[in-house]
């Protein structure tokens, strides 16, 4: 949430450390305003709607598409990715303590779909993605736009995805048993509505001089601030 910048705030600061010093027959240079802010910690959430990425499905053999996605990771770092046949079309990012994590919703049974290990597929595993089933990865453009690569040559460049290095999306892989290729099609993530900020727990009280140090009330640095006053403080 950007800071708001309270003209209004300084307005009435100004006049009221002009009639402290007046009446105090002193100069108002030797007072100011504290400011104070309640900060919670909690968990920031960001809805995102899945829109397709333009451009044409790619397809690769399947032995090299196994190879190269066992060494993409997604964008926590790790391997994992969601089996689903259909998702609700939204996404949604949460983070808690400077942790991020986004997350789908399945289709049909209204919760997150399975969560499974995505390098070298092995079917059978439980917890293994089985190489063969639809998985959506979370995986940031620069990664994305890797894999896309192995899947294009020889299609003319724009006819191709094209993804943005540091955005994030949703890419979804196929392979089929009857032909050995992948095929990849991608989401992207378009942000909508207001953050929210839920789980709230008290950290304590911010004071300070600068009235735009944080939101009147909102999310700043992965925190959450409500505004509680000012009082006027001797130098």
């Amino acid at each position: 949430m950007m800071l708001k910048k309270w003209p209004l705030l300084f307005m009435l600061g100004i006049i009221m450390l002009a009639s402290v010093g007046w009446n105090s027959g002193v100069s108002h240079a030797s007072y100011y305003f504290e400011y104070t802010w309640e900060k919670y910690k909690g968990t920031e959430v960001r809805n995102y709607k899945l829109t397709p990425v333009p451009g044409r499905a790619g397809f690769m053999d399947q032995e090299k598409f196994f190879a190269a996605i066992s060494k993409t990771p997604n964008v926590y770092g790790g391997f994992s990715g969601y089996r689903t046949g259909k998702t609700t079309g939204v996404a949604t990012k949460s983070v808690t303590d400077g942790v991020y994590k986004y997350s789908v919703t399945d289709f049909i049974r209204d919760k997150e779909p399975e969560i499974l290990e995505y390098v070298n597929p092995i079917g059978g595993i439980p917890g293994r993605w089985n190489g063969t089933d639809d998985i959506r990865v979370f995986m940031r453009g620069s990664e994305a736009a890797s894999l896309a690569e192995l899947f294009y040559e020889g299609t003319p460049t724009e006819e191709r995805y094209h993804f943005n290095a540091n955005d994030v999306y949703l890419v979804t892989f196929r392979s089929s048993t009857v032909k050995p290729i992948s095929e990849m099609s991608a989401e992207a993530l378009v942000e909508e509505g207001t953050p929210t900020f839920i789980n709230q727990e008290l950290v304590g009280q911010i004071k300070g001089k600068d009235p735009a140090a944080y939101p009147s009330n909102g999310i700043f640095n992965g925190y959450f601030y409500i505004y509680k006053g000012s009082e006027v403080k001797e130098n």
